[in-house]
């Protein structure tokens, strides 16, 4: 009779077992892959301002942009693999949707692993002309708690945050959500 019991409770916790990483497995794969579950009701979160800096000194701040365009913000180091790796998808973005979203793509820069000079050198050897923004008191940093880079944050128009993921992204899940701030 124990016996019975035993295969009875080992038949349970499996079949709860092969649920929780059915159900696990696809909800990590849309939210890796930055797939919307329609089911799952997200709350829009406010998207924090900060300040950073352009290349001439002038100071340049989440705010200016509410109400006005949406934006995407990535933040980057040109140390960072993964960082590098994207650049080539977001100035193919910027030059398709320039016009409808702004772009602040944020440097990391620290002043010693990372400087103004190592970031527009990275930029001119591998041909890109995007204009970037540097973190140099670390505002957007603290802002959004980075922990690790890339990190991409896209915002509507409203200052919503409406999808924010850290690591490098494909030029696939870029567009998707470009395409869901100008619709």
């Amino acid at each position: 009779m124990k016996s019975v019991w035993k295969v009875i409770i080992l038949t349970l916790v499996l079949a709860v077992l092969i649920l929780v990483v059915k159900f696990g497995y696809g909800y990590l794969t849309g939210q890796y892959l930055g797939v919307e579950d329609s089911n799952i009701k997200q709350e829009l979160k406010e998207a924090k301002d900060f300040e950073v800096y352009d290349e001439e000194g002038n100071i340049v701040k989440l705010s200016d942009y509410k109400d006005k365009k949406p934006v995407v913000i990535n933040i980057w180091a040109s140390w960072c693999g993964p960082c590098k790796a994207e650049m080539p998808y977001f100035e193919d973005a910027i030059n398709k949707y320039g016009d409808k979203v702004e772009f602040l793509m944020i440097n990391l820069t620290d002043g010693q692993r990372e400087t103004k000079e190592k970031a527009l050198k990275f930029l001119k050897d591998n041909n890109l002309e995007m204009d970037i923004l540097y973190d140099l008191d670390y505002s957007a940093a603290n802002a959004y708690n980075i922990r690790g880079i890339p990190r991409t944050i896209f915002i509507d128009k409203g200052g919503n945050i409406i999808y924010d993921r850290e690591g490098a992204l494909n030029d696939e899940i870029l567009e998707s959500n470009i395409k869901k701030l100008i619709k």
